[in-house]
């Protein structure tokens, strides 16, 4: 790996799960002889601390243009990193936003081959900095005025980008959820990426007798040769979660890879096998969140990242032995500390996903997202809502 700028903050996962920590009342189980490490990864987050225009966002995806998601690839591939709400303003020498600054409802930054060097990296939205805008804004036959995009995970497929975006609403200070979209951005475009298309795509589904709300927007893997995969099976992946009080589960679809854009064409896991029928997806495994990813290890298993519990301080993983699972126990990585930085405000932390293409081989570049309960402590507080990053880096023998 080369020698650190700085010290790493190792943590051995495996001392740590056979110590036999509790949460929720639930016992993490003991690790294999295999021992996983963490350290953070400042380089990461230093390329998102900005302090004019493009000044923070949650929601972070990282999509390699050329489509190939095996690790090294920041130095060789071109990046766009997709966001949700972002604010658009100034920020003062003490970390205050300062008046004029605004909320945009998604983004996107460009960064070329090079690593995580902040100079080159270009934030785009609509408009300019006095009047900045969302990138994409619903449109379709099932969206209405007033709508939201909350873009998801995307991938690269014929010479083009889709994402898949939930479509949201405001009510009574709070969001809901009304479908999810299928958005093409042409690789053509130029910036600000424009046009694109969009339409509505069958994969919300609302909470109907004992089963959550349903919606696939939250991962996407390429299990296929044109994506690196250490063994592909030619399926696209794409994870998506049922939602219920208190806890949320992960669901798995999947399609031909040159089946991806059509919809109809998908299958979910019910279990047993593969169906064609959303409703008939099943639990896989719980207590995920929203936003989460799945990555091929070199071995031929897989591993799943996720904020325990959705809002938690708790970076964790889950590995199966397919891609639809079944998934083993989870194993706690990182505590979030950004709650103890601020201890007189309601900080928290969620939506840890891994992005592999910025990986170095041996390791897993996560990030997760950090937010505060109370909308105008981001303006005094400016360095709260940015993405953070740490590295998972695999000791053992398989990775």
């Amino acid at each position: 790996m080369g020698t650190r700028a700085v010290k790493r903050a190792r943590v051995a996962v495996a001392a740590v799960l056979a110590a036999g920590l509790s949460l929720a009342g639930a016992l993490v189980q003991p690790a294999r002889a295999e021992v996983w490490e963490v350290e953070p990864a400042p380089e990461w987050t230093e390329l998102f601390d900005t302090n004019s225009g493009w000044t923070g966002a949650d929601g972070i995806y990282s999509i390699p243009i050329d489509g190939d998601e095996s690790p090294g690839g920041a130095n060789t591939r071109r990046t766009l990193f997709v966001f949700s709400d972002t604010f658009i303003g100034e920020v003062n020498g003490d970390g205050e936003r300062l008046p004029g600054t605004t909320m945009v409802h998604n983004t996107l930054a460009w960064m070329p081959p090079g690593g995580p060097d902040p100079g080159p990296v270009q934030f785009w939205y609509r408009g300019d900095d006095e009047d900045p805008g969302s990138v994409f804004v619903p449109d379709t036959p099932d969206s209405e005025p007033g709508d939201d995009y909350w873009p998801g995970d995307g991938i690269v497929h014929d010479g083009a980008v889709y994402y898949l975006a939930g479509m949201m609403y405001s009510e009574d200070d709070w969001f809901y959820q009304r479908g999810v979209a299928m958005i093409r951005l042409p690789l053509s475009s130029r910036p600000p990426l424009l046009p694109y298309q969009q339409w509505d795509v069958p994969l919300y589904v609302p909470e109907s007798g004992d089963r959550g709300a349903i919606s696939f927007t939250g991962g996407i893997m390429a299990n296929t040769e044109s994506a690196g995969a250490p063994e592909p099976d030619g399926y696209i992946y794409i994870y998506g979660n049922e939602s219920v009080w208190l806890n949320k589960f992960l669901l798995v679809a999947r399609a031909p890879e040159q089946q991806f854009p059509y919809v109809n064409q998908w299958t979910f896991w019910d279990g047993e096998g593969w169906s064609e029928n959303i409703g008939d997806a099943a639990r896989m495994t719980d207590r995920i969140s929203p936003e989460n990813s799945v990555t091929p290890l070199p071995d031929g298993r897989f591993i799943l990242v996720f904020q325990l519990d959705t809002i938690t301080r708790y970076v964790a993983f889950r590995i199966g032995d397919t891609p639809h699972g079944p998934w083993g126990p989870f194993r706690i990585i990182y505590a979030a500390p950004e709650p103890d930085v601020w201890p007189d405000l309601p900080v928290y932390t969620y939506n840890a996903k891994a992005h592999p293409h910025l990986s170095e081989p041996g390791e897993l570049l996560i990030s997760y997202n950090v937010n505060v309960n109370d909308f105008w402590a981001h303006f005094d507080h400016a360095d709260i809502y940015r993405p953070r990053f740490i590295r998972l880096i695999y000791t053992g023998n398989a990775w």
